[in-house]
């Protein structure tokens, strides 16, 4: 059985897949007589009935969730921040020996955007690339780099193992790869805890629109109400109750208003919000305290915020900046004997005094 069959793409599906459908509806970038597929594809490919809601979450959507978007920021602006450094057995090399595409770039991005969207790439992807420029040289893999581009996405693929751009195979002397191991990226790990919390933010907004999910308009006596009476007056109360402003209604002798749900709803959302930080925390390395979640310890482990921080650079961080280093390490990257790292002075030098100029 191959991958296809696996994914449930039988030919007959894929025949399906080259029907077009006409929905009245058209794209701006769309040209000639080529029409908008999305519901063909989507009942090749779920053809239990399944919406679109179920296709993979993009990273547009899955940054729409806070705990996720507090999360990328985090890491993101942490890492891009650290200067790149070249090493020898030596101890770090010269800046006059630093090779020039560490600190520097050739194009408009600049260095800390370089590396904020490689960092961006390996979150939500597990893997980032790099083009790459080299000058002249003798060696199989190329002279020295000279310039290193970031590379989007959606520009790049691994088929059969190979790099390809533009459906063709890249040379391994023309880009870095950077892959985070055993990691195929939060959009795929944690699918299913960011449909969750989604909904749970679907959910949340509607709670505050409407902080009294149902209400039963009761009738305690004999009198018989005909359809259009009952319509009539849900429609009222239902007006009321999406109004801005306070609802005001009326109920006529021998009906009741019950509601249901009003008070069930504080503790589950605060519960399952702060339990949504906890699980894309986990899935990302990040301890919950890092995000502004709760952390699950009991009350008698004491921790202090700088503790807190020194966990967060010992343990946390190296997940992501470890495969980085090592990916810039590699003989094809720099010469043999020869390391790049973050250099993290910053993090433990101790802040320059600053204040406002005074005149001695």
């Amino acid at each position: 059985m191959g991958i296809l069959d696996r994914l449930g793409l039988s030919p007959s599906r894929l025949e399906n897949l080259s029907t077009t459908i006409e929905l009245g509806v058209r794209s701006p970038w769309i040209s000639g007589e080529d029409k908008l597929t999305t519901l063909t594809v989507a009942k090749a490919l779920f053809p239990d009935g399944k919406t679109p809601d179920s296709f993979p979450l993009t990273r547009e959507e899955a940054l729409s969730i806070p705990a996720v978007s507090r999360a990328r920021n985090l890491l993101v602006s942490t890492i891009a921040r650290f200067p790149l450094r070249a090493l020898s057995s030596s101890g770090v090399l010269a800046a006059d020996q630093q090779p020039s595409f560490l600190y520097r770039t050739n194009g408009v991005d600049s260095p800390y955007e370089r590396m904020a969207a490689t960092v961006d790439d390996c979150i939500f992807d597990g893997r980032a690339l790099w083009l790459v420029d080299r000058g002249a040289g003798e060696s199989p893999k190329g002279g020295p780099i000279l310039d290193a581009t970031w590379l989007p996405l959606n520009k790049w693929t691994i088929t059969d193992g190979h790099v390809m751009v533009d459906e063709k195979p890249l040379p391994e002397a023309d880009y870095i790869l950077f892959n985070i191991p055993r990691f195929a990226g939060l959009l795929a790990v944690g699918d299913r805890t960011l449909r969750g919390a989604r909904d749970t933010e679907q959910a949340w907004v509607a709670r505050m629109r409407n902080p009294i999910p149902a209400t039963e308009l009761r009738v305690t006596d004999e009198s018989r109400l005909d359809e259009g009476e009952i319509e009539e007056f849900v429609a009222a109360w239902r007006a009321a109750f999406t109004a801005a402003e306070a609802a005001v209604g009326y109920t006529p002798e021998g009906v009741e208003m019950v509601t249901h749900g009003a008070g069930d709803a504080p503790e589950l959302f605060i519960e399952s919000r702060n339990a949504i930080r906890t699980d894309v925390g986990s899935f990302l390395n990040l301890r919950p305290s890092m995000i502004d979640g709760t952390s699950g310890i009991d009350s008698l482990t004491y921790t202090t915020k700088g503790e807190e921080r020194n966990a967060f650079f010992d343990f946390d961080l190296p997940f992501w900046t470890d495969p980085i280093e090592a990916a810039l390490s590699g003989d094809n990257v720099v010469p043999r004997g020869q390391r790049v790292r973050f250099d993290r002075y910053e993090q433990y030098g101790v802040p320059i005094a600053t204040g406002v100029p005074v005149e001695d």
